[in-house]
């Protein structure tokens, strides 16, 4: 969440960019349910970001 609103993204666009739904942006997002790398990895493409940094905690 943190890297999509400093893009100024919605959760529409970047499952749009990231090839899944906005429901699955919006699990991750919140934490909820098994996610997998795969999903890791496709997000953090569609935001530009390493993969290791969405992994970690932001406060």
């Amino acid at each position: 969440m943190y890297y999509r609103r400093a893009l100024s993204m919605t959760q529409s666009e970047l499952a749009e960019k990231a090839q899944m739904s906005r429901a699955r942006v919006s699990d991750i997002e919140c934490g909820k349910g098994p996610f997998n790398m795969e999903s890791i990895f496709l997000l953090a493409q569609a935001l530009g970001v390493d993969p290791v940094r969405l992994l970690q905690e932001r406060k």
